[in-house]
């Protein structure tokens, strides 16, 4: 259950939620027996959706896990180069097993390490860039990758409102988790008060923050 959504509403959403690629069908499955977290089935759609409006020639994706919103991203804007970073080594291998099982490694790289310091080996403009990854990094990861946006440039921040943390204090259980909170909600005054982006965020999944390079 969201925290962000009432189940009744939830529920309804996802019971119209369709999928009919196989190997995505059994990566969800898995990782939702795994706990492993990828987008939720609304975020899913979102994102398609957005490729399909902007169609996007170049994605950069900062958070891989198990490749399945890279895999998405890859079918749902099928002349797309992808470009993604992920940290942990048996995401980055399990990631590239599915890559590699879908067939599409001439259209996906990923690059293995901390993205505070993999980013400053990403060059060119993207046309889509998806942030996804530590919670607390997010300022951190959008300073980076500045150099990789022009004006049409379509960045998307999951997880914004994590678990209603950033928005009232009452949903922070534990210390160690102020910190994070407190930094997304300073990355949202940023990004919502810079006038270069046009910025909307929306209560999806655990909260997402789409933002327009003017």
């Amino acid at each position: 259950m969201s925290i962000l959504t009432p189940d009744l509403i939830e529920n309804y959403i996802n019971s119209l939620y369709r999928q009919e690629d196989e190997q995505l069908i059994r990566m969800r499955a898995e990782a939702e027996r795994l706990l492993v977290p990828i987008v939720t089935r609304d975020m899913e759609r979102l994102l398609t959706t957005l490729c399909s409006l902007r169609r996007p020639k170049t994605i950069l994706e900062i958070g891989t896990a198990i490749g399945y919103s890279a895999l998405c991203f890859a079918k749902a804007a099928p002349e797309a180069q992808i470009i993604t970073l992920e940290n942990r080594e048996r995401s980055v291998h399990k990631a590239r097993a599915n890559i590699r099982e879908a067939g599409l490694e001439d259209r996906i790289r990923v690059i293995e390490g901390d993205a505070g310091e993999t980013l400053a080996q990403v060059e060119g403009i993207f046309d889509l860039i998806f942030i996804d990854a530590a919670k607390g990094q997010y300022r951190r990861f959008f300073d980076l990758c500045e150099k990789n946006m022009a004006p049409g440039t379509l960045v998307v921040s999951d997880n914004v409102l994590y678990k209603g943390m950033p928005c009232d204090e009452s949903y922070v259980p534990e210390r160690r988790h102020k910190t994070i909170a407190r930094r997304m909600d300073e990355y949202l005054s940023f990004l919502t008060a810079d006038k270069r982006f046009e910025t909307s965020l929306l209560a999806i999944g655990d909260g997402v923050a789409i933002s327009y390079y003017k």
